[in-house]
């Protein structure tokens, strides 16, 4: 039995269930290039040979008969060299028998292969780094039908593939997926294509990325290293190429501190204290003029410094071997 295609008037759930569903009845949106039809489990799919019809009007039919569906195309059929397994295994740890690796068959709903080495059809087995996808790449413009994008994924021309900015994967995020949300939207270096024009979103603010990357290994434009606020809770950029805070950011060989005389001022108390408003003490957060390591107010309530760098007091900040007690001092 087929489904149908898109029809005028129907609605359609962002949670890809179809059917008839609370007095109505839902409708699959039709994603080409692969016709789309509601599935005898309730849930919108590519495999329309076990599909349920739906009204054209969108409405549940009132007799006991169903109204005639108007088909789609028949589905597409793909190009096969037939390397599948049995078992639904596929990838570089499952080999067939003449040692090459198994593949997933592009005809059935399960023509991705997950990082894992299984065929299947949804987001886990066809959208990440490792997957692959058994189904040819379609291109609409600029558009993939694989919801990739990006430098990483380039057209014929050498431009970069691109988001359907009319879609519900309007945004391509820098690991190169299409997508919606802020996740793939309002991050960093993401791409928005909605209004029908690219908008980027900034990756540098100043001289700081965003991200908190830094170093020469993450270089600006005029082929400097990026640098880190020193105004901020992450002042210092590691051996590491990341901005941060204590000793590992801030005091090794390799690590450059952005943080001004005023800056390492602006963390401490007033009238010369030895101890930060942040609570932070010990080696790794040493004084502003580099004597000692900061402390904890002995006639605070925190007054005991924790192995792990935190002013407190109660049995974790006071009781072990390398805490250091200041109301005892």
């Amino acid at each position: 039995m087929v489904g149908l295609g898109p029809t005028l008037q129907q609605t359609y759930r962002d949670d890809g269930l179809c059917g008839e569903l609370d007095g109505e009845v839902v409708g699959c949106e039709h994603i080409p290039p692969f016709p789309t039809c509601c599935q005898s489990n309730g849930h919108c799919g590519w495999d329309c040979e076990d599909a349920i019809p739906v009204r054209d009007e969108g409405r549940p039919s009132s007799g006991a008969v169903p109204a005639p569906a108007r088909a789609t195309a028949a589905p597409a059929v793909f190009t096969s060299n037939g390397k599948y397994r049995s078992d639904g295994k596929c990838g570089p740890a499952n080999l067939l028998d003449d040692g090459t690796q198994a593949e997933c068959d592009p005809n059935s709903e399960y023509w991705c292969c997950s990082e894992h080495g299984f065929c299947g059809g949804s987001q886990e087995h066809c959208y990440c780094d490792t997957c692959v996808n058994y189904r040819p790449v379609d291109l609409v413009g600029k558009v993939r039908s694989d919801r990739r994008c990006g430098s990483e994924f380039p057209l014929e021309d050498g431009t970069q593939s691109e988001c359907d900015g009319e879609s519900e994967n309007h945004c391509c995020i820098l690991h190169g997926y299409c997508g919606p949300g802020p996740s793939h939207c309002a991050c960093a270096g993401c791409v928005d294509y909605r209004g029908g024009a690219a908008k980027t979103v900034s990756l540098v603010e100043g001289r700081v990325r965003v991200d908190r990357r830094c170093g020469p290994s993450f270089l600006l434009d005029d082929g400097e290293p990026s640098e880190c606020d020193g105004s901020t809770a992450n002042p210092c950029c590691s051996k590491w190429g990341y901005c941060g805070p204590g000793a590992e950011h801030c005091d090794c060989p390799d690590c450059a501190d952005y943080r001004t005389d005023e800056d390492k001022e602006k963390d401490f108390g007033l009238n010369g204290e030895n101890w930060r408003k942040d609570r932070r003490c010990g080696a790794d957060f040493p004084l502003p003029d580099d004597s000692g390591p900061t402390q904890c107010n002995p006639n605070s309530e925190n007054f005991c410094c924790s192995k792990w760098g935190f002013c407190g007091g109660d049995e974790e900040h006071c009781g072990c071997e390398e805490c250091v007690n200041y109301a005892n001092k």
